[in-house]
């Protein structure tokens, strides 16, 4: 197994492709204190870090928000784990240092970009992973158990040295050095933060109740029209998040599959229910964060062509059940992409009656549908979880159940194109 610190025949230093990565501090020991997002920041600009990409976690407090307003550090709010290092290796290749903020539910979406693009040309990169799931802590949501005991054990295989941070200014710092140890090895460094261990500097409330000024439909109002257009026998695959939580608060039934993780892939699903079931009426309530991780779907499901499917999107712009961080879909136009990849019908609502009609139409035509609402970042302020009720594969099994009776609906073909 080749050493981290190997040295070749030359005297030079190399970066390791394989091995176990070296661990900072031991496993086991919980948090105890907490640092300002304005302290880890200003540390991080200490060490000449100028360029921040990533997916948000609540664990980061506003972190991302601090980051998007401070003018000496550029900050790109990416789509997907992925291509957040993809853009710090950019970045790191022009000569800037980078970080690379994510969950570790979103390790899997770094591995190829990590082993065949940063290790491979040794191109080291700042990972700052937040932990959900982890083993010593209180039982976290079931989507984030399997991850949560893994993440050490898959950062030792990748190779990546790592720290826990500890929840002071002084611990933090020395992590930092640790990682300039591993870059002057061309080595990546990743530090994991828990729970409770970074405090919002700007007043963000996570799972609280939070508003948006501009549109008048909240996901709630908006899924209570969506819940009393459907009929008995329609399908529903509903994003993970708020989405899930609001819907289940609102109409749980056994026709719902709510996704607890993988973000991102809600829309994939249940497009692969409406091939595989033709008879049944099939609905994606999907969010902007989880389409845009994505977004190569909609070509697939434009591709495929599934006439029982309708997908539709509550866009509020952010990433609110997170801390409200933004997305870029305040300047990208979904329904547009959905019309280029060859949806048969799409439309665009701001309002009830908007939302109305459109969801009528779409439940009774052929499609595939795409519906993009935009909605504001208002919830209540105890959603439940879906889990009160239902384990996973309680979930799965109702569902199933529900799926295989036999029930047919009758569709009236509809004109390709935009609706509205």
């Amino acid at each position: 197994m080749p050493d981290p610190a190997a040295v070749d025949v030359d005297g030079s230093k190399r970066c390791a492709l394989s091995g176990a990565g070296r661990k900072i501090s031991p496993v086991g020991r919980k948090p105890q204190m907490t640092m300002s997002t304005t302290t880890l920041l200003g540390l991080l600009k200490q060490q000449k870090y100028e360029f921040f990409s990533g997916v948000p976690c609540s664990n980061f407090a506003d972190l991302f928000q601090q980051v998007s307003l401070d003018g000496d550090i550029t900050s790109v709010p990416a789509a997907s784990e992925g291509s957040a290092l993809a853009f710090a290796v950019g970045a790191a290749l022009a000569g800037r240092r980078s970080v690379v903020a994510l969950q570790n539910s979103g390790l899997g979406n770094i591995v190829n970009p990590l082993t065949s693009l940063v290790q491979v040309n040794c191109i080291p990169t700042l990972l700052l992973i937040s932990v959900r799931g982890h083993t010593d802590e209180p039982e976290d949501e079931p989507q984030h158990r399997i991850m949560g005991a893994s993440t050490h054990a898959l950062l030792d295989q990748l190779a990546i040295p790592w720290s826990e941070f500890d929840g002071t200014p002084q611990g933090f710092m020395a992590t930092l050095l640790r990682a300039e140890e591993a870059f002057q090895r061309s080595i990546s460094f990743a530090i994991l933060v828990r729970k409770g261990q970074l405090s919002a500097s700007l007043g963000v409330v996570v799972n609280g109740e939070q508003q948006l000024e501009g549109y008048s439909l909240s996901v709630g109002c908006a899924l209570e029209i969506i819940s009393e257009a459907l009929r008995p026998t329609d399908l529903v695959v509903s994003t993970t998040g708020f989405i899930s939580r609001e819907l289940f608060r609102l109409s749980d039934r056994p026709e719902n599959f709510y996704m607890q993780g993988s973000l991102g892939h809600c829309s994939a699903v249940a497009a692969g229910v409406a091939l595989a079931h033709p008879s049944r009426r099939v609905v994606a309530l999907d969010g902007d964060g989880a389409v845009l991780m994505h977004m190569g779907v909609l070509s697939t499901i434009g591709y495929a062509s599934p006439r029982n499917f309708l997908h539709i999107v509550l866009d509020n712009e952010g990433y609110v059940s997170t801390g409200g961080q933004e997305t870029t879909s305040v300047t990208s136009s979904l329904e547009a992409v959905a019309v280029a990849c060859g949806y048969r019908a799409v439309s665009r609502c701001v309002t009830s009656a908007e939302l109305g009609e459109a969801v009528a139409r779409s439940l009774s035509t052929e499609g595939p549908h795409f519906l993009l609402c935009k909605v504001n970042q208002s919830h209540s302020r105890s959603l439940p979880r879906v889990t009160s009720r239902h384990t996973p594969e309680e979930n799965k099994e109702a569902f199933q159940i529900a799926l295989n009776q036999p029930r047919a609906f009758h569709l009236k073909a509809a004109p390709a194109g935009v609706a509205r």
